[in-house]
């Protein structure tokens, strides 16, 4: 009895003991426990969380250095966050849990995990994010070489090897960096491409490089010579890779306009059949429905003549050959022939008034100048077989020092007072003699609103740059525009060769718009003539004129 007695007295008293222990010890982190490798054993809740709180700190500011080949970049701690209440939580609780027992014996005896880590997250948006950034700047294609050239000097430029940052190797090795606080540089995985060429290839490109710097080249003698400088040679020479080895290749686009340049000084322009009308049109100017047949005029013609211009493909094929090449001079210069765009035959062939139309206006309106002057620049034009002419192109912008004044205009659906205004009837009464000749009309643009002075439906506006009137000659013939003008009229003639194309024109009725204004349809047939025959409708909407 007295043994069993000592032995529970012993028992009993190390249970006191225990007891007293774990009292002492409920409030504190039990001995031997760590968060983050930093001793936290006995410190009390409060003591925990201002210990983890510094070691937050140091995991969620400032930057972690990282290397991918000779890029030195840092990824900013702040990606990371930490569960502080979490981690100072498993600290508190660290080695009193697992069986019943470790409650009372754990304190003296052991039991249960005292090694915290930090409860760690990582914004991967942001990571990935930086991780682009370092991508930028450390990925590029391996290159093969080749040389620069500075003045006449070939500087030979080594092959590079490729790099590509492992994007996803990196992401890991990041996140794995920031749950252990890592503080020294953090090498990130790069994969690596190696050039197809060597440095041997690069030497031998460059000396090609020198040898094509070594001369000037000419091409032709006398007075039509194509020249180039070595220093206009050396920015045409470039290394380029093929099948792993590095030939010499001259920038032909660079070379067709150094070449183009040159031949402006060489070239011989042709001269263009010229038209001179002796005889004039009558007039026709009425509003409604017309017919018109083209009428027998009288002109004359002042032959052209063909021109001679450097052929540009063929010289510079010839020249990129000789700097290849490294040969210097070349005594045959490439030529062709160059035809005018109205020939002789053409210009002769005219021999009809095709169309003819006039338009009135009140004498001594600033308009009138304007008028005047867009005649002035029209006339004696010439439209060859196949071309088209833009009125626009033709006359020009219209502004004072090209002596246009300023006038009422209607610039989208309004009055205005602007440079050139007026122009649109010089427009309409161009628009109608090409009408009358039976052309294809390729552009107009009706006003916005009618006005009365203008055939309804039959008329057009133009607007520098935006609205145009574009007139396609579609005869075998060339045609010739002449102008006349009065104080109050401006009158279009055309002079050419249609075989006698018959045009009439029928409007239908005005037909109203609901808010005001009208549509009108008129219709064009053209038979007769050179074979050509058409029909087509022209549309026109107006909305309704402004108050004044």
């Amino acid at each position: 009895m007295r043994g069993t007695w000592i032995g529970a007295a012993l028992v009993a008293t190390a249970t006191v003991g225990v007891l007293t222990a774990v009292g002492l010890q409920a409030g504190e982190a039990l001995p031997g426990t760590t968060v983050a490798g930093v001793e936290v054993g006995g410190l009390e809740r409060s003591e925990v969380r201002t210990a983890v709180s510094r070691i937050v700190d140091e995991r969620t500011t400032g930057t972690l250095p990282v290397t991918a080949g000779d890029v030195r970049e840092g990824i900013d701690r702040s990606v990371v966050t930490v569960d502080l209440q979490g981690t100072v939580d498993r600290a508190m609780s660290a080695g009193r849990v697992g069986r019943p027992l470790a409650a009372v014996t754990g304190p003296l005896f052991g039991g249960g995990d005292r090694e915290i880590d930090l409860a760690v997250e990582v914004d991967e948006k942001r990571l990935r994010a930086r991780l682009d950034e370092l991508a930028d700047q450390v990925n590029r294609p391996s290159a093969t070489g080749g040389f620069t050239v500075n003045g006449l000097d070939v500087v030979p430029q080594p092959p590079q090897q490729g790099r590509t940052l492992n994007r996803s190797a990196a992401e890991d090795a990041v996140v794995e960096a920031f749950e252990q606080g890592r503080k020294d540089p953090l090498a990130l995985p790069v994969t690596t491409s190696e050039p197809d060429t060597t440095l041997a290839d690069v030497e031998q490109v460059s000396a090609a490089a020198r040898k094509a710097l070594a001369t000037p080249y000419t091409v032709g003698n006398g007075a039509k010579t194509l020249r180039l400088s070595q220093r206009e040679v050396g920015p045409l020479l470039q290394a380029e890779a093929a099948g792993g080895d590095l030939a010499l290749v001259v920038d032909e686009l660079a070379l067709t306009d150094l070449v183009a340049k040159q031949t402006a000084q060489l070239n011989v322009a042709p001269r263009e059949a010229a038209i001179t009308n002796l005889s004039g049109a009558p007039v026709l100017d009425g509003k409604g429905d017309l017919s018109w047949s083209p009428l027998p005029a009288q002109v004359a013609v002042q032959p052209g003549a063909t021109g001679q211009a450097v052929d540009v493909p063929a010289a510079t094929a010839k020249l990129k050959a000789m700097v290849l090449a490294g040969k210097g001079a070349d005594p045959v210069l490439p030529l062709v022939t160059t035809e005018p765009k109205l020939s002789t035959s053409q210009a002769m062939s005219v021999n009809s008034v095709i169309g003819t139309f006039t338009t009135y206006f009140p004498a001594g309106q600033l308009r009138a100048t304007n008028i005047r002057r867009m005649a002035e620049l029209v006339d004696g034009a010439t439209i060859a077989p196949g071309e088209v002419m833009s009125l626009n192109g033709r006359a020009g912008r219209r502004t004072v020092e090209r002596g246009f004044v300023a006038g009422g205009a209607i610039v989208d659906g309004v009055l205005v007072d602007e440079v050139g205004g007026g122009v649109s009837q010089f427009a309409t009464t161009l628009f109608n003699a090409a009408f009358f000749a039976g052309l294809p009309i390729e552009e107009h643009k009706p006003h916005s609103f009618y006005i009365s002075r203008y055939p309804p439906g039959r008329e057009s506006t133009v607007y520098f740059g935006s609205v145009d009137v574009k007139i396609r000659n579609d005869t075998a013939a060339g045609i010739l525009i002449r102008t006349i003008w009065t104080p109050n009229s401006v009158k279009v003639e055309m002079y050419g060769n249609n075989g006698g194309r018959q045009v009439s024109s029928q409007a239908g009725p005005r037909q109203p718009r609901e808010g005001g204004g009208f549509r009108i349809d008129v219709t064009r047939t053209v038979s007769g003539g050179d074979g050509v025959a058409s029909r087509r409708v022209f549309k026109t909407a107006y909305d309704p004129e402004p108050p004044s």
